[in-house]
């Protein structure tokens, strides 16, 4: 059985390959390879301009996922492939009929819809190929670190979490009633009062993280996890507190809750990560698991005992196991490893590594499991 949303975008692609067909051949820009995002496009827009129906936005989602990871945000400046789709060529001029016979001219068919537009469409990034064994070799494919990877990415920091912070107040818009102002459970786009993390300006289109911290581990540091984006709206003045707007939630985002400011280093980073020969470099542990559901599995974050001293960089491919077993005496046999997954690094620090798993073999991802480099960017 199709999904429900297969069969609208399967409808909405023959709908254009027949009704709308003359829109692309009128108004369509069909020379152009690629489009470079300005402020205010959506991929409807593009679609429109480019395929000339604005429903077939998937198709250009769908060559471009290396650098959308979702298709409601795509941001200035991202150059996106477009399918190539082009108007098909004039037929030549028939050969003049015999005078006496007459000129009959049949309709142009329908053109052909994509095999792609006819399934379903999946909104998850593609997974990144990875050898599934130490014994078996596949090529590792070019990668691009996403934005929101990096933003959202748990990390560990000093013990007790980063210094200095700021914090926000509670929500700078007053109430239609007659009550105090909101100080917990803001939403998208709400404003609030936040006094700006010290050193630090706080000027107009600024952006800070808030976040709460999670666990402690005495030998490494303070896990700190983002809860939302903030945007400054209107820098602080007359010692009043900086107003922001919350442009990005991940969490539950309250009063008193503490900000520090945004951090995107490595997002964009491009490249085609390089094998590593087994046994190179030290293997570490699974310190930490932040889970988007009850068990861990594709696009869990993970932190591990590799550090920036160790060269980790983000864009690196590990692999996550369990060592091979050898039995205690005559106690059963030795038990061979199990590759468990796959992740890819988005947040480096002088405390710990933290990667986004990318592919699964085995259900079971747990801290305290073993995790080895496998790839690092040139």
């Amino acid at each position: 059985m199709t999904p429900r949303l297969g069969r609208s975008l399967t409808a909405a692609a023959l709908l254009s390959a027949t009704a709308a067909s003359p829109i692309v051949a009128q108004g369509a820009r069909t020379d152009a390879s690629t489009h470079t995002v300005k402020r205010g496009d959506t991929l409807w827009d593009i679609a429109r301009r480019y395929l000339g129906d604005p429903y077939l936005w998937p198709e250009i989602y769908r060559i471009n996922t290396e650098q959308i990871e979702d298709p409601h945000w795509i941001y200035p400046g991202e150059v996106l492939r477009l399918t190539g789709r082009t108007v098909a060529e004039k037929p030549s001029a028939p050969a003049p009929a015999p005078a006496a016979a007459p000129v009959v001219t049949e309709a142009a068919p329908a053109a052909a819809v994509p095999a792609s537009l006819t399934e379903p469409t999946s909104f998850a990034p593609p997974a990144v190929q990875f050898a599934q064994s130490r014994s078996v070799s596949r090529p590792y494919v070019a990668t691009r670190v996403l934005r929101g990877d990096i933003v959202r990415a748990p990390y560990f920091d000093r013990l007790g979490g980063p210094a200095n912070s700021g914090r926000i107040v509670f929500g700078a818009d007053l109430p239609g009633v007659d009550k105090a102002r909101s100080n917990h459970n803001f939403q998208l786009y709400d404003r609030l009062l936040l006094v700006p993390p010290q050193g630090s300006a706080a000027a107009v289109r600024d952006r800070f993280i808030a976040y709460e911290l999670g666990k402690s581990n005495e030998d490494v540091g303070t896990v700190v996890i983002p809860l939302a984006m903030l945007q400054v709206v209107r820098a602080p003045r007359n010692d009043e507190p900086a107003v922001v707007e919350v442009r990005e939630l991940y969490g539950y985002l309250n009063a008193d809750t503490r900000v520090i400011p945004l951090d995107t280093t490595g997002v964009g980073v491009r490249g085609r990560p390089v094998a590593v020969p087994a046994g190179a470099g030290r293997n570490a542990r699974l310190l930490d698991i932040q889970r988007p559901a009850v068990l861990p599995s594709l696009n869990s974050y993970v932190l591990f005992d590799l550090t920036s001293a160790d060269g980790m960089k983000v864009g690196d491919e590990v692999s996550i196991y369990r060592e091979r077993v050898e039995p205690k005496g005559d106690d059963g046999p030795t038990l061979p490893e199990v590759e468990i997954a796959t992740a890819r690094v988005v947040r480096v620090t002088p405390y710990a590594t933290t990667a986004r798993v990318t592919s699964q073999d085995q259900p079971a991802i747990r801290t305290g499991e073993s995790v080895r480099v496998v790839a690092r960017m040139p």
